[in-house]
């Protein structure tokens, strides 16, 4: 249990850590346990059960393992700094805070927001949790896309070059942060925190 601010008042969270490299796992621990943190398990692979003030740490790679994995509770993602995709991933398949590794310090303050409800991103990816905004041609690749037409499909469809497809996927994948068709339709598609076919449409 983690107690926050002592006294009468203070909030008790469970806090489990599912997270693979060793290095920063052992960095995640030592953070969270030198801030008063009793780390309730730190397991990789278990199913990140959660209490209902419960909150797991993780890496983006354990939000994806299994299906809408993120979606049974809050989640705090600790993701590499160098680029705002990973992050943006995280926030894609669910995650409710993100923190980058080189700013750990942050991380017992941001466990305690999302366990109270928060979203809790760094400043720098404030437009990552914002609906990205496509192109008309983005849009109509990505529209066949989803309705499951093949790279040379959607070609002869929008009489471009497969090339051409193979380009505006590339960026639609990076604007929205995912690396896969398959991720980007249940983007897309999911009813709950997906984006809506409305990223879709195309405006005159």
């Amino acid at each position: 249990m983690h107690s926050v601010g002592g006294g009468p008042s203070e909030i008790l969270l469970e806090v489990r850590v599912q997270i693979e490299d060793a290095d920063v796992r052992s960095s995640v621990l030592h953070c969270l346990t030198r801030a008063g943190t009793t780390i309730l398990a730190a397991e990789v692979g278990g199913d990140g059960h959660q209490g209902p003030r419960g909150v797991v740490v993780c890496d983006a790679a354990y939000l994806t393992r299994g299906p809408a994995r993120a979606r049974l509770g809050r989640c705090v993602a600790v993701v590499p700094g160098q680029s705002g995709d990973e992050a943006r991933r995280a926030l894609a398949a669910g995650a409710t805070g993100v923190v980058f590794i080189q700013d750990l310090a942050v991380l017992p303050a941001t466990v305690s927001a999302v366990a109270g409800g928060q979203l809790v991103v760094p400043s720098s990816l404030r437009a990552a949790i914002a609906k990205p905004t496509l192109t008309t041609r983005e849009k109509q690749v990505m529209a066949l896309v989803v309705l499951g037409f093949s790279n040379r499909e959607i070609a002869d469809q929008l009489f471009l070059a497969e090339s051409t497809v193979k380009s505006h996927l590339f960026s639609a994948f990076r604007r929205l942060g995912v690396r896969t068709r398959k991720e980007a339709a249940a983007l897309i598609l999911d009813d709950q925190q997906g984006l809506g076919t409305g990223i879709l449409t195309i405006t005159r």
